[in-house]
């Protein structure tokens, strides 16, 4: 048969209320709710060659439990037991290590901070697809929203995700809480001069530097499939940037941006070449 492999996420909550060991009933059972959503997403993506899927309420190749919370300070344990097929695919040696690589490389993409990846499975992941971890961010951004209720409504200043035995692999605040309180995506559409710099042709998922604001952003390509025109001015505007011949366009997107009003990523409708 095997064997499985289990590991524990202890998840802490720091400052205000959370370090008398209480939270707010509402507060607590709505982050509870993000951390279940967020930890099998990210748990069935691991352990399915990356297969992102919504509305999940249970991953496969793995089960989830949630451990009684300790008395003293305000914690909760996550217990992932991932099954015989999963561990000899993965390899028993490495595959709490990479797992915990993957969710930090998730959950730093869905917050907006930069991880450099330190196993040779998370590296090789990017390697293949340069924005997997982008789409992985989209899919985690509502349920993270959940998950920071404490820190938005003052019951807790910091939460954190810590491997035990190892320390704190990301930490939760403030500024990761703008970064996942988005707006609605705009009705009307915007219009950028620009050029895409890294782009899946497989799933429409990029990042494209925008002259306006200076800054390279997220983009997916609306109606994907059935958007051939932008698909293939995509790919044009990145190897044109590759050979050193630019590849700007005028860009027309839909904005989406987060509770400051910044730009977050855009949902692109059409490319055109400037004449």
């Amino acid at each position: 048969m095997g064997e499985t492999k289990s590991l524990d996420i202890v998840i802490r909550y720091d400052g205000s209320t959370a370090d008398s060991g209480q939270l707010n009933l509402f507060q607590a059972a709505e982050s509870l709710n993000g951390i279940a959503r967020v930890v099998n997403v990210i748990v069935h993506a691991f352990a399915n060659d990356g297969e992102i899927k919504e509305r999940l309420s249970a991953p496969e190749g793995a089960d989830t439990y949630l451990s009684a919370a300790k008395k003293g300070c305000f914690e909760e344990t996550v217990t992932v037991v991932f099954d015989n097929i999963t561990v000899e695919k993965i390899k028993p040696s490495v595959i709490v290590g990479n797992f915990w690589d993957f969710l930090t490389a998730s959950i730093t993409a869905a917050i907006g901070r930069d991880y450099n990846p330190d196993t040779p499975m998370v590296r090789k992941i990017v390697e293949k697809n340069v924005t997997f971890f982008e789409e992985v961010a989209e899919e985690l951004e509502s349920a993270l929203q959940h998950l920071h209720r404490p820190i938005k409504s003052k019951g807790a200043e910091t939460i954190t995700f810590y491997r035990p035995k190892v320390g704190d692999a990301v930490t939760l605040n403030k500024t990761s809480l703008t970064h996942v309180s988005v707006r609605d995506q705009e009705p009307d559409l915007s219009y950028w001069r620009g050029n895409v710099t890294k782009y899946n042709s497989l799933s429409g998922y990029g990042r494209v530097y925008l002259d306006e604001v200076n800054a390279t952003v997220p983009f997916k390509i609306d109606r994907f499939k059935e958007n051939i025109s932008a698909r293939r001015s995509a790919t044009t505007s990145m190897n044109e940037r590759e050979h050193e011949e630019g590849g700007k366009r005028r860009i027309g997107a839909y904005a989406v941006r987060n509770a400051l009003g910044n730009l977050k990523r855009i949902t692109i409708l059409e490319f055109n070449q400037y004449e």
